[in-house]
């Protein structure tokens, strides 16, 4: 059926909005089929006989689709029938089967209602039985309960007899133990509350009678104990009224109660103390009675705000003193048998790292067996939403009562400008009345509390004591004056030497020494008011540090502009240059500076950095020593003659304008120390190589040997005025000052030079063979020997003199005739001739050799050589001479040179 009606054909048919008429209208035009519609497209003039033929089509279709309906219906009919009478066949079935199920579900019924009459009974009777099981329960449990509370109350009895009443008689014989007595108050406690037992007569009139008036004595007996232990600072009265109180059950809340209430008392007893208008009308009600004529009992305002505050330091000390002795006794004590449940501490704990730590290190051990300072802690933390380590007791009441005193303090300030000044001026003051005692307690974070209190005076303590400093240090240098000294020496080309000298000595560029003074007072004075605190003098000493600093840093400004000018630094410079002496001013100033602060160590004060200061004396002074030495040096070098230029002449004008540079413009005004050595030193160094450039002068002259032997002279009185000069002013009281003999062997040495320029080359023969025992020359001038003059500055001058003894006969002084050849062959065998070398390099080897071995060992090997050329040539002109016949000069010179190379050669 379904495949019939499936069908394009009845798609309208079976439409719900279908119309016979419309259909049959449709089909009679032709507009049903697909062919027709397109035959009537394509030929609009198709004539009555097709359109007949279509409608007999039509009719034919429509009468085959009727027939075709008529057997579907039929069949549907059918079909439908027969799944109806199935349909009816299976109501009666199930009809059947429900009457059944009625049936068995009335006998169940009936069993069931049997059963419920048998099981109800019984249940109620149990009920019954259960019931009055549980009231005689409760009965024994009220009994035992009572039993239990009377046992408690006559131990009460017992244990606290009564003071007063009808035993009067056995409270005289027995002394009540209260700590016992409170045990026993808490076991009642526990049963009364536990047991439920209100309404009970007995009860009742036992709690009335003797529960209530025995706790109230043991309570007021162990606040006595606490207050007369703490005021009297006894520890066991303490411990005792703490045990009572533990065994009570009320410690941790009783001590918080008593340390919230000292916290209290101590707010009142601050509260307006500080007060501004009280301390006005303080100080003008006092003075309007002064009677004392000279003012001596009249006060100020400092005053009484300094007393006041000392007054409160000594109430706030005495009260963490006994807060201090609580603390011990509560940190000592613990239960050892504990009757109360502490997991809720251990869980603190756990939570709490610091509280644990410090829970172990008071003995508990981190087990479940507190102190009682823990109890304490954690019920002020819990009021607090504080930790336990951070509430301990003696760090609560601190913490609280600076936070008083402070709110005190700032609201003082806060309306007077002039307490805050004060207090900011005064504040080592105030740190001597809070420290020595607070230190005494040691709280827990007592720095931090201190900087809670007083942290922001110092501060501006610190503040304005490097502003005083500093102010100290600005006043030593004034500001430099327009155009400034570099502009001034620009116009050095349109100014002469004169006003040039007026122009820079008119420039102030040296502190004065008062004012340098006044520098290192005021750091002295700072530092002596904070020395009572080990930080505030550590801030103050770090400003008198950086104060040094500065001034290191503005004097090597001026020290910059003063050397700007390159004659400033010139030894050789005729007039000396007048900043010369500035900048020696500079670094004594920076001396007396660096001296100052050097001293504050050792007065006990804290020590000040004044590194920067040693570094620029000491630099800047060694290059003034260096630029000194370096000119003082060549100039001796060039004190004596040159075989290379014959024609000159020894002269020292070049080392004595040096020496005098360095005497008048360096030393004499100079305040160092640490240069007196260095200048010996240099001395020193002089001493020798002048003595190895005289025993090295060619040709050795009669002329040139008077000539040296007053320079000689002219040169030691020199280096004397330079010792001199080098301890003028910085010896200490009772200190000797070093003199040119004090040097020794180089001294000694310069002495020689005088007769050993007129010793005759017998006397010279004899000297350096060892035969004259006067003169101590036959060994070397090493450290531990007692020479004056070495082996081998001896050697140089018996080369020089044999030399100048060898010249060509004729020859005038200097050498210069018709034998210039011959002068010129003896000038090859002087030492710097054989080293190939010129006369000043050789003198700077001569006088550097003793202390370098390889440099000896070479001049030593040239004059070896220069001395067998020398006895060479002595030899072939005695032979030329006459060889039968001795001449006694040259036999002197050929001896002299023979026993020089023996004396080399051994050494």
């Amino acid at each position: 059926m379904d495949s019939v009606l499936s069908g394009a054909d009845y798609a309208d048919v079976m439409a719900a909005d279908f119309d016979p008429l419309q259909y049959a209208r449709r089909v009679a035009s032709g507009d049903n089929d697909s062919t027709a519609n397109a035959d009537a497209n394509s030929n609009s003039n198709s004539n009555a006989d097709a359109s007949t033929d279509r409608l007999a089509r039509a009719m034919d279709a429509l009468a085959k689709r009727a027939d075709a309906l008529d057997d579907v219906l039929q069949q549907t009919v059918i079909a439908s029938h027969a799944d109806l009478l199935k349909q009816v066949v299976g109501v009666k079935a199930l009809d059947a089967s429900l009457a059944q199920v009625e049936d068995k579900v009335r006998e169940i019924k009936a069993h069931m209602h049997s059963l419920r009459t048998r099981i109800r009974v019984p249940y109620q009777q149990s009920a019954v039985y259960g019931r009055q099981a549980s009231n005689l329960h409760d009965a024994m449990r009220h009994v035992r309960a009572t039993a239990r509370f009377i046992q408690l109350v006559r131990r009460l009895q017992t244990q606290i007899p009564p003071d007063s009443g009808e035993d009067k008689e056995e409270a005289a014989a027995v002394a009540p133990d209260f700590a016992l007595g409170a045990l026993t108050l808490l076991d009642i406690e526990r049963a009364v509350g536990g047991g439920d037992l209100g309404g009970i007569r007995i009860v009742d009139q036992g709690m009335a009678t003797v529960v209530r008036p025995r706790r109230e004595r043991t309570i007021v007996r162990a606040e006595q104990m606490l207050d007369a232990g703490i005021r009297h600072r006894n520890q066991g009265d303490i411990a005792g009224g703490l045990q009572i109180l533990f065994n009570l059950g009320t410690l941790a809340a009783a001590v918080a109660a008593r340390v919230r209430r000292c916290v209290a008392d101590w707010g009142a007893a601050v509260r307006g103390r500080l007060d501004p208008k009280s301390i006005s009308a303080f100080v003008r009600d006092h003075n309007a009675r002064a009677k004392s004529i000279d003012g001596s009992d009249m006060v100020g305002v400092t005053g009484v705000v300094l007393a006041r505050i000392e007054a409160l330091v000594d109430d706030l000390l005495s009260r963490g003193l006994e807060l201090r002795v609580l603390e011990r006794v509560l940190a000592r004590k613990r239960d050892v048998l504990p009757r109360f449940d502490v997991s809720s501490f251990s869980s603190t704990l756990a939570a709490d790292p610091a509280s644990a730590s410090s829970a172990a290190a008071s003995g508990n051990g981190g087990g479940a067996t507190p102190s009682f300072s823990d109890l304490v802690a954690q019920e002020l933390g819990s009021s607090t939403n504080n930790s336990v380590g951070s509430t301990r007791t003696v760090a609560f009441w601190w913490r609280e009562a600076l936070t008083l005193l402070r709110a005190e303090i700032d609201s003082a300030c806060a309306e007077s400008s002039v307490i805050r000044q004060m207090l900011t001026n005064s504040y080592p003051r105030v740190v001597q009345l809070f420290v020595p005692k607070l230190e005494q307690l040691q709280p827990i974070d007592m720095p931090l509390l201190w900087d809670a209190l007083l942290g922001s005076f110092e501060a501006e303590y610190v503040a304005r004591a490097a502003s005083r400093i500093e102010d100290a240090v600005a006043r030593c240098y004034p500001p430099p004056p327009p155009p400034g000294l570099v502009d001034a020496q620009e116009r050095r080309s349109r100014m002469g030497a004169a006003a040039e000298s007026e122009l820079f000595t008119a420039v102030s560029v040296v502190p004065n020494r008062k004012l340098v003074a006044g520098v290192v007072r005021s750091m002295s004075t700072e530092l002596e008011m904070a020395k009572s605190d080990a930080r505030l003098l550590s801030a103050v000493a770090e400003a008198a540090s950086s104060a040094a600093r500065t001034f290191a840093s503005v004097t090597e400004t001026k020290i910059a502009a003063v050397t700007v000018n390159p004659s400033v630094l010139n030894p050789f410079g005729v007039p000396p240059h007048p900043l010369t002496k500035s900048l020696v001013g500079l670094l004594n100033a920076a001396e007396a500076l660096r001296a100052g602060i050097e001293e504050f160590g050792a007065r006990g004060l804290v020590a000040v950095d004044g590194g920067a200061l040693g570094a620029l004396v000491g630099n800047h002074s060694a290059g003034l020593l260096d630029t000194a030495d370096r000119a003082i040096t060549e100039a001796v070098y060039q004190a004596g003659t040159t075989a290379d230029t014959p024609s000159s002449m020894p002269s020292l004008d070049l080392f004595d304008i040096a020496s005098q540079w360095l005497q008048t413009q360096v030393l004499e005004p100079m305040r160092i120390t640490a240069c007196r050595q260095r200048v010996v030193a240099m001395v020193t160094k002089y001493l020798c190589a002048y003595t190895r450039v005289v025993c090295l002068t060619f040709p050795l002259t009669e002329e040139t040997k008077l000539l040296l032997t007053g320079h000689a002279t002219q040169f030691e009185f020199a280096c004397s005025q330079l010792m001199a000069a080098a301890s003028t002013g910085v010896l200490p009281s009772g200190t000797r000052a070093a003199v040119l003999s004090d040097l020794g062997k180089p001294y000694r040495a310069l002495r020689m030079i005088r007769p050993l320029l007129f010793m005759s080359t017998g006397e010279l023969a004899r000297l350096v063979s060892g035969g004259d025992s006067s003169s101590n020359t036959n060994r070397d001038n090493s450290d531990d020997g007692d020479d004056d003059l070495s082996v081998v500055d001896l050697a140089d001058h018996v080369v020089c003199r044999l030399a100048t003894a060898l010249l060509p006969l004729g020859a005038d002084d200097n050498g210069a005739d018709a034998t210039s050849a011959a002068s010129a062959d003896v000038r090859r065998c002087l030492p710097h001739r054989v080293a190939q070398c010129t006369w000043t390099e050789w003198v700077s080897l001569a006088a550097g050799s003793s202390d370098i071995q390889q440099k000896q060992k070479r001049r030593i090997g040239v004059l070896v050589a220069s001395l067998e050329l020398l006895a060479a040539k002595i030899q072939n002109q005695q032979q030329e001479e006459d060889p039968s016949s001795s001449d006694a000069p040259l036999s002197g010179l050929f001896s002299l040179a023979q026993a020089m190379l023996a004396k080399l050669r051994s050494f």
